[in-house]
């Protein structure tokens, strides 16, 4: 189980994380959506103690905690991170990076070739990284993590690069490892595949996590919960609000408008069709609220204006997780040479 209590975080005056609350339990996929610069992998370095919150703490299995050095050595025995491309060393192996992983997590030499074969990296893995295509060195980077076979996974824009076909094989991974009863944290900007593998997902605002489920009525639902409809002027919506008084009607920044009928009947149903075709709305669809429809509610209208104001505040942040990065490159060399 994985703990986060109060957790506040601020850099150069600006708020990160505020007063995040959160448990995540074995066998859950969490995903995390927002823009670049809001706290998703500000989060995940608190997590691994890469960044140090202002207060609050992580707690790991109801015990654990980061109080010493010693401690953070056994929380990362329970935890990993993905690496990032920019990790791999260029003069070295698929195979080799995937043996240090294993060394260091001393995890079953068998996962290698089981993870290879599962992610089609046979014709390449024996051949140096600096060789590798952006999907190659995307797929490498996930096998290492998986290699490590850690209870906790934590994984930083993991479809990144990758086509459609290796987006599915990823995916199913995932869920074999969740049905392993795996902890794993994904931030991803593919809104449709995370929110087909994810347990739960949080948004960001304002340095607080907000569970998708509690936004609108209808995420996750399966039946007919909202009418999506494209281009409805103000005029036709406050038409629509007296022909159906109480209706909710959100308009979105992206000139999407959602209409709840998760309490229609299916006379109403069909009142509300007759409503818009008569009125020349025929771009109209059923379902339910996506988490597309979620990130345009939260983010489109301002997300400039975050990801300018949060690259001068992260910056610190950048110089401190380089020094973090550096001592683990160390490490690795160390053990590849062994």
């Amino acid at each position: 189980m994985l703990e986060l209590r109060n957790i506040n975080v601020q850099f150069s005056g600006r708020t990160i994380l505020k007063d995040v609350n959160e448990t995540f339990h074995p066998g859950e996929i969490i995903g995390l959506v927002a823009p670049n610069g809001t706290g998703k992998s500000t989060l995940m370095n608190v997590i691994m103690n890469y960044v140090k919150p202002n207060s609050g703490k992580v707690v790991v299995n109801e015990k654990l905690q980061y109080k010493t050095k010693k401690d953070e050595v056994k929380i990362h025995e329970i935890i990993s991170m993905m690496p990032d491309q920019s990790d791999l060393y260029n003069h070295l192996t698929g195979i080799e990076h995937l043996n240090v992983y294993c060394s260091m997590w001393n995890s079953d030499s068998d996962l290698i070739d089981k993870t290879i074969k599962a992610l089609g990296m046979e014709s390449y893995v024996k051949k140096k990284t600096g060789t590798y295509s952006l999907g190659m060195r995307q797929r490498l980077c996930f096998a290492m993590q998986i290699v490590s076979n850690t209870p906790i996974m934590l994984m930083d824009e993991v479809m990144n690069g990758l086509d459609p076909n290796n987006v599915n094989i990823i995916s199913n991974i995932l869920l074999k490892k969740r049905e392993e009863g795996k902890i794993i944290i994904i931030a991803s900007h593919l809104l449709d595949n995370l929110e087909q593998i994810s347990d739960r997902v949080f948004l960001f605002k304002e340095g607080s996590l907000v569970n998708a489920a509690t936004v609108s009525n209808g995420v996750g639902k399966s039946d007919i919960s909202t009418v999506r409809v494209k281009g409805l002027s103000n005029i036709a919506n406050e038409m629509l609000v007296n022909q159906f008084p109480g209706i909710n009607v959100l308009p979105l920044p992206n000139n999407i408008t959602l209409i709840d009928v998760s309490s229609f009947s299916v006379e109403e149903l069909t009142q509300m069709v007759v409503f818009l075709t008569d009125n020349k709305f025929t771009d109209f669809s059923f379902g339910n609220v996506t988490l597309g429809d979620l990130y345009s509610m939260f983010y489109l209208k301002d997300s400039a204006e975050l990801t300018s104001s949060a690259n001068a505040a992260l910056h610190e942040e950048y110089i401190r997780l380089k020094q973090e990065l550096e001592i683990v490159k160390k490490a690795m060399t160390i053990v590849a040479r062994k």
